[in-house]
């Protein structure tokens, strides 16, 4: 009879212990699974997280290398192999090296494509550096009469006016006025850095990483299964002691 107490005793121990940390765990899935289950008319999908320890968390560090280059009034950025105008994304390429403005068209250039963007950043055209004997782009600039000029292994090529060829040159008349790094305003390239980051992680992501447990990686997920494990041992543990208390009021009444 005193085993049979003893372990009695155990289960309620291990019942109530197990429970205070279940019930924890129980409220977190039910409020965040309601969530989750109306993510979208909370527009959770549409909103991106900013904080810069979760981002970093996430591996979603700020790119490492950020130039600008000045086109009239606005500002061509490159983050990373995104471009933005502005603060605004407006395509991707790698190796960013200058950008002009032309007859009211921007253009990006990188090592192996020009990008051609309306004043809105709209992207018009994506034209690739193919000329045979060139090598990557190295600049690119204009003449005084808005001819776009680039230099390419110490070679400098010409476009026609709807930049569809390139002529290579040996000299030209007037010097180049070549695109180079300035300082965007500060305030600008922060902003350029968070939805470089931000962009990258939802808010209804979030949710669902931390609703499986994948936001802690494969012991995160672990975790979670032990925890499911526990509200089950409840459910069995509870109905055990349940039958037990209902068997021994039955005794307790004189009932066999």
């Amino acid at each position: 009879m005193n085993l049979k107490k003893r372990r009695s005793s155990t289960i309620r121990r291990l019942h109530r212990s197990l429970g205070a940390i279940a019930a924890v765990f129980i409220l977190f899935m039910v409020l965040s699974g309601m969530v989750i289950n109306h993510s979208n008319g909370l527009g959770l999908d549409q909103r991106h997280v900013s904080q810069t320890s979760i981002l970093s968390w996430y591996g979603l560090g700020a790119p490492e290398h950020i130039l600008s280059f000045s086109v009239g009034d606005d500002w061509i950025i490159y983050a990373g192999s995104q471009v933005f105008l502005n603060d605004r994304q407006v395509s991707t390429t790698s190796n960013g090296v200058g950008a002009v403005i032309n007859d009211h068209m921007l253009i990006a250039a990188s090592g192996d494509e020009l990008l051609l963007l309306d004043t809105n950043g709209q992207l018009i055209e994506r034209q690739p550096w193919d000329a045979a004997e060139a090598g990557p782009i190295e600049s690119i600039g204009l003449l005084t009469d808005s001819t776009v000029v680039l230099r390419s292994t110490d070679q400098l090529w010409l476009a026609d006016a709807e930049l569809l060829s390139w002529q290579p040159v040996d000299e030209v008349v007037s010097k180049p006025k070549w695109s180079t790094p300035e300082s965007a305003p500060l305030t600008l390239v922060q902003n350029v850095k968070e939805h470089y980051r931000g962009e990258g992680l939802s808010v209804e992501r979030l949710l669902l990483d931390f609703h499986s447990g994948r936001i802690f990686g494969p012991i995160g997920v672990l975790i979670y299964d032990l925890l499911a494990l526990a509200v089950g041992f409840l459910s069995i543990s509870g109905l055990i002691l349940w039958l037990r208390g209902k068997r021994n009021g039955k005794r307790s009444n004189g009932v066999k």
